[in-house]
Order: C-alpha cells, then sequence, then structure tokens
C-alpha cells in the first residue's frame, strides 16, 4: 500500500461519509433515521475510530521520520564567544584573519588580552552506507503504518457492526415495547371480560382474580420492555458519537446486508483469508519483523558518511573570513559487549512469534466464518419456526376466546393461551433481528461489511 495511497483513502472518508448521508437523507422523514444513515453517522462521529485514525496519522508520521533519516542534514549555528585563553586568543584572530608580527612577541601570546569571535557555521552531512540499516529501518516504519492504516479500516468495520447490533437491538427492544403495551390491552380486556362473565354468573371469582394477575404481569414486563428500550437507545447514542438520540429508528429490511447469496460457504472462507484487514495487517507486521532484523544485523557492518561545513568569523557579527571544510567518516562497531548479538536474537524471536500468531491467526478466522454461517442458518431456521409458532398461538387463542364467550373454555385456559401467544410474539421479534445481526456477524468474519452493503 502506497503512502499517499492511505493518506487520501483515510482524508477523503468524512467526506463520503457526508455524501452518503445526505445521499440516504431523503429516504427518511424528518426525526426518523435509517440504519444507513446512522451507519455514516457513526463512521464519522464516533470517538474511538477518530483516535484509531489519530493513530494512523501518527504511523504516518514516523513512515516520514524514518525517510528523513536518509536523506542529507543541513545545520546552522550562530554565536559569539569572549575569552583571553592564550591558545583561543591565537586561534580566533588567526579564523578572523588578523594576525601580524606583534602577535608573536612572547609577552603578547602569553598575556594576549580579551577578544571577541563571531562565528557562523553550515553543517552539510549525509549517511552514504550504514550497513543497510536506514534502509530497513524505513521498511519496518512504512510496514508499519501500513498494518496502522489495515487496523483503522477493519475497526471501520467492526463499528459498521457494533452500530448494526445496537441499531437493530433498538429497534427490536422498541418492538418489545409495542408487543407489551398490546399484551397489557389485551390482558386488560380479559380481565374486564372476566369481570362482565362474572356479573353474569358466567364466571367464578378466582377467574376474575386471574386476569387481574395476568394484566399486573403485563404491566410489568412492559415497564421492564420500557427500560429495556431507553438503555438501548444510550447504548445506540453511545456508538454514533451523540449525546442523545431521540430519532425514530426506521424498521431496517431482513436482508440488510448484500453479497450474502449464492455466496457458498468456501466462498466465503477464502475471501476472508484474503481480504480480512486484520490479517493482512499481521501481514504486514510480519514484513516489518522481517525488517527489524536486517536493521539490527547492520549493526556489524561499518557506516561511511560525509560531512562538509562552512564556517565564518568575525570579530563583528558579519559573514567574514569564511572557511571551507569536506571529509568523510567511517566507522565500524568491533566489539559492544554482546549487544549487537543479543538485538539480532531479539529481532528473530520476535519475527518466529509473529509467524506462530499469523498461522493462528488464519486458523481463527476460518473458523469464525464457519461458526458465523452456521449462527446465521440457525438463526434462520430458529426465525422460521417461531413465525409459525406465532401464527398457531394466535389461532389457538381465537378458538379459546370464542369458546370462552361460550362457556365452554376455563378463564385459566385462555390465560395461559393469552401468554403463550405474548412469549411467542416477543420470540418472532427477537428471531427476525437475530438473523439480521447474524447475517451481519458473517459479513464482518468474511471481511466485507462495509458502509456500502449496508441496505
Amino acid at each position: 500500500m502506497g503512502r499517499c495511497f492511505v493518506l487520501s483513502k483515510i482524508s477523503v472518508l468524512r467526506y463520503v461519509l457526508i455524501i452518503s448521508a445526505a445521499l440516504t437523507a431523503p429516504q427518511a422523514m424528518a426525526g426518523e433515521m435509517t440504519l444507513r444513515q446512522g451507519v455514516a453517522q457513526a463512521l464519522q462521529h464516533n470517538r474511538g475510530l477518530a483516535a484509531s485514525e489519530a493513530g494512523v496519522h501518527r504511523a504516518e508520521a514516523e513512515a516520514d521520520a524514518a525517510l528523513g533519516r536518509m536523506l542529507p542534514r543541513v545545520d546552522m549555528s550562530t554565536g559569539v564567544a569572549r575569552t583571553d585563553s592564550p591558545l583561543g586568543y591565537f586561534g580566533a584572530k588567526l579564523q578572523q584573519a588578523r594576525i601580524t608580527t606583534a602577535d608573536f612577541i612572547p609577552s603578547s601570546l602569553n598575556r594576549p588580552g580579551y577578544i571577541n569571535n563571531y562565528q557562523t557555521r553550515l553543517g552539510l552531512s549525509m549517511p552514504v552506507f550504514a550497513g543497510g540499516a536506514l534502509w530497513a529501518g524505513r521498511a519496518r516504519a512504512r510496514h508499519h503504518a501500513d498494518a496502522s492504516a489495515l487496523n483503522y479500516e477493519f475497526g471501520r468495520q467492526q463499528l459498521i457492526y457494533q452500530t448494526i447490533v445496537a441499531y437493530i437491538q433498538a429497534r427490536q427492544t422498541a418492538a418489545q415495547v409495542e408487543a407489551r403495551a398490546n399484551a397489557v390491552q389485551a390482558a386488560r380486556k380479559r380481565w374486564q371480560d372476566a369481570r362482565a362473565l362474572h356479573k353474569r354468573g358466567m364466571a367464578i371469582n378466582s377467574d376474575v382474580m386471574d386476569a387481574h394477575v395476568h394484566l399486573l404481569r403485563s404491566e410489568v414486563a412492559l415497564d421492564q420492555a420500557r427500560d429495556a428500550h431507553a438503555a438501548s437507545m444510550e447504548s445506540l447514542s453511545l456508538v454514533l458519537g451523540r449525546e442523545t438520540l431521540k430519532d425514530r429508528l426506521v424498521e431496517p429490511s431482513l436482508d440488510l446486508v448484500a453479497g450474502l447469496k449464492g455466496g457458498s460457504l468456501q466462498a466465503l472462507v477464502d475471501r476472508a483469508l484474503e481480504q480480512r484487514a486484520d490479517l493482512r495487517a499481521m501481514l504486514e507486521e510480519l514484513d516489518a519483523a522481517r525488517a527489524a532484523r536486517r536493521q539490527s544485523r547492520a549493526g556489524y557492518l561499518p557506516q561511511v558518511s560525509l560531512v562538509a561545513a562552512q564556517e565564518w568569523n568575525s570579530e563583528t557579527f558579519g559573514l567574514k573570513n569564511r572557511n571551507t571544510m569536506i571529509g568523510a567518516t567511517v566507522s565500524m562497531n568491533l566489539f559492544a559487549g554482546g549487544a549487537d548479538k543479543a538485538r539480532i536474537r531479539a529481532a528473530e524471536s520476535d519475527l518466529l512469534s509473529l509467524e506462530y500468531r499469523l498461522a493462528d491467526k488464519q486458523q481463527q478466522i476460518a473458523n469464525q466464518v464457519r461458526q458465523a454461517w452456521r449462527s446465521m442458518r440457525t438463526a434462520e431456521r430458529r426465525y422460521q419456526s417461531d413465525r409459525e409458532a406465532l401464527r398457531q398461538t394466535e389461532e389457538s387463542l381465537r378458538i379459546k376466546t370464542l369458546r370462552h364467550r361460550q362457556g365452554l373454555e376455563k378463564t385459566s385456559d385462555v390465560l395461559d393461551a393469552q401468554v403463550r401467544l405474548d412469549t411467542s410474539r416477543v420470540a418472532n421479534i427477537r428471531a427476525r433481528y437475530d438473523v439480521m445481526i447474524a447475517r451481519a456477524a458473517l459479513m464482518l468474519a468474511a471481511g466485507a461489511l462495509n458502509e456500502e452493503v449496508v441496505q
């Protein structure tokens, strides 16, 4: 991954998200928010993702610094010194080109007095050969920067999944509040019917009491559902990076992510092993470890540098009496107490550790895709089962209600049927949203979850 590509990709993301939110805005009325808009808001405002983006910029800066260490360095300094040291006096006067015959008189040499020397220096240094350490350091920093960008990309995918989960849980709890509210209305109607039948002599006191207890329990369940919905909305607000969230959430489609239809399990596993950003980031870290090993081995090779300098020395401030120097330095480590050898061992150990972790990561990703696939299939079958169970419990309650009105069914049996229906409705709601979450989890495991696939 090229440096310019990484920077341009990250810097443009926020503008893409703003445009995406603008394009999806007509799909929802004022005060409403679709899942796609929620994802766009999370990617734009989530504080954790913003912190991760700052880490990418830091890694890019370190890569630039590694490149800068390979380029020539120019330094400029200026200063003034005042001395009465015989050697310093004679040297300063010599650099200022002011030596005369009188300066060689012993009394003048021994007690010269004070002299001012303004010195301005322009220096140039450039590494020519460092045993490959500089090139290896640059490669290491570059791989770290690319790994950071890939980890950021996977963090975006995880945030999309977290947004989907939080959004769906908020929608699920809202649907449960509605179901519980309907259950309270139905329980109140049962209680009223039981009292009416009691007045007509067709029900006993225990029937009325059972209906009243059922109403009370339904009201408690409604309060619990409302509390759960408030908590889920707060969780969604945190993911979106907002203080509060009062928008009505639009019901998402059951097929809320594109890309699953027609894909086999093995195709998803192969895609994950090829495209998962966190796996690619680990491959970049492996390359960085190899570069670190090359960098540590360079400690045994000689280092060659070029140096050049130009100085100006004057009794008063100014660029006068120019002196020029150019040269080369060669240095080589002959013995460092085993420190270089220890650094090589440490680098090789880091590389070996990463190789083992990479093999584990590949197996973990394949397992994650298979597990997500099985979870999705189970969720889909459970949803089909719960949907059929809901249909049958509705019909069972309808029949028992008719029989109860004719005095052919006990009140307790009708209440039991009502409880089963309430339970089936909640289970059906949960099963429907579990399918959505399972499909999003499979896309995340396959490394294919991004804002474009959210429908």
